[in-house]
């Protein structure tokens, strides 16, 4: 039993109208692109290069060896669809995957009055290659039969493999200096620090009055034109136009995101992590720990309060400051936007530098914008990314202080492509 080209365009719509792909709209043209040469007569197009100049506007002289953009983003792609198939599309006829290793789509379909019958599985395959289609169940000893479903559990193996084989090069193999010797050598429990700022929030009828108190009113004009910018969203139809500043509940969603990167990471290499709000961190907190902090001096005071000279700096301009610029590089970074405000491009920092005892290490992972913190904390944690910034480092001959400024695109507030523009070396005030 084949799948039809139009059910296979009607489960692309469907996914490219989901909940899961809301907002993100590379993914969402990166799928398409993939989808529609597949159906036509451009499936030996569905190369990283291609895909790099085509869907995410790289030049012609696009190198994979320099930009893991395409590899980058199609992880993510994997990610997104996984999220999608668990929820909101568990029960659609189709699915559509893209394979590690490739970026050819391939299309299943499963049985849903057998699909939950145990031990059973079938990824049988059309005559026409790289495309599946499951019509019933047999067992995996039955699987096993066909020398292509052997070859494909044998390729999924040596995925498996080369991941950890790349893990343990990562994490356990590291000379020093690099990325995360100096939170991993140990068994202490690193301190990652979440910042939470002041920001203004909608009043509610529930309020104190101690809180209504020390509102702002809004005028008319002001709530029309936060109705038009919101829409008819249930806090604006239920405040009485009034605002309060709220100094505890609330974090970036770069900030939030950030966490989840840096906690899955080290529960991946069996290391645990203790969490704080920023309002709540000590100074002996930080000295008694190695600390992560995420979020810059404009939302984590604390990120700005330790020892060391810096060569990259938060200005009150927010943009960030090159103190000491080398050949190439420029005195000042500011973020872009586009004519409707927003942001398109923000600046990074990831600065490692000793705590308040010396004895301990912090790392700040920190945007101009709460963007720019999510592509920090992705580029310590993704290994593609991750590996770039260790070979960067080799050159410092194991320093364990420094700092790298990214250049961050950004796309409906998501980061998509990160550059490394510079590493700097620090050094400690006894050194």
């Amino acid at each position: 039993m084949e799948i039809g080209r139009e059910d296979k365009l009607d489960e692309l719509g469907r996914i490219l109208e989901s909940r899961s792909m809301h907002g993100s709209e590379n993914l969402k043209s990166f799928l398409k692109f993939v989808v529609d040469k597949s159906l036509g007569d451009g499936a030996d197009q569905l190369k990283e290069y291609t895909i790099a100049t085509e869907v995410f506007g790289r030049s012609n002289h696009f190198s994979p060896r320099n930009d893991s953009v395409v590899r980058v983003q199609a992880s993510r792609l994997r990610s997104k669809l996984h999220e999608y198939y668990a929820t909101e599309g568990k029960a659609d006829p189709v699915r559509i995957e893209l394979p590690k290793g490739h970026y050819s789509p391939v299309f299943s379909v499963i049985d849903r009055e057998q699909e939950d019958a145990p031990g059973t599985l079938n990824p049988a395959h059309e005559p026409n290659g790289g495309i599946a289609t499951t019509t019933q169940l047999t067992t995996a000893n039955e699987i096993s039969r066909t020398w292509k479903e052997r070859t494909w559990l044998l390729a999924a193996l040596g995925v498996t493999l080369l991941v950890v084989v790349v893990m343990v090069i990562v994490f356990r193999d590291r000379g020093p200096g690099l990325v995360w010797e100096p939170f991993l050598r140990t068994g202490d429990q690193t301190l990652l620090v979440l910042s939470n700022p002041p920001v203004y929030r909608f009043t509610n009828s529930r309020d104190p009055d101690a809180l209504i108190r020390d509102s702002i009113t809004l005028t008319p004009g002001q709530i029309k034109r936060i109705e038009e910018l919101l829409g008819d969203k249930f806090m604006i139809r239920n405040s009485p136009g009034q605002i309060i500043l709220s100094k505890e509940q609330f974090t970036g969603m770069g900030e939030a995101i950030g966490l989840y990167c840096i906690t899955d990471l080290f529960r991946s290499v069996g290391h645990g992590v203790l969490l704080k709000q920023s309002r709540t961190v000590s100074a002996e907190d930080l000295k008694n720990h190695n600390v992560i902090l995420l979020g810059s001096v404009w939302v984590n005071e604390w990120s700005g309060k330790l020892p060391i000279k810096e060569d990259f700096a938060y200005t009150r301009n927010a943009t960030i400051e090159n103190r000491n610029p080398q050949p190439g590089e420029e005195q000042e970074y500011s973020p872009r936007f586009d004519s409707a405000g927003g942001l398109i491009e923000d600046y990074a920092l990831i600065t490692v530098k000793p705590n308040i005892s010396g004895k301990n290490t912090v790392m700040i992972l920190a945007g101009i914008h709460s963007e720019g913190t999510q592509a920090a904390a992705e580029y310590v944690a993704i290994p593609e990314y991750m590996n770039n910034l260790n070979q960067r480092l080799v050159q410092f001959s194991g320093t364990r202080y420094y700092q790298a400024l990214l250049k961050v695109a950004v796309d409906n507030g998501i980061p998509t492509t990160i550059s490394l523009l510079s590493v700097h070396e620090l050094h400690a005030p006894t050194e």
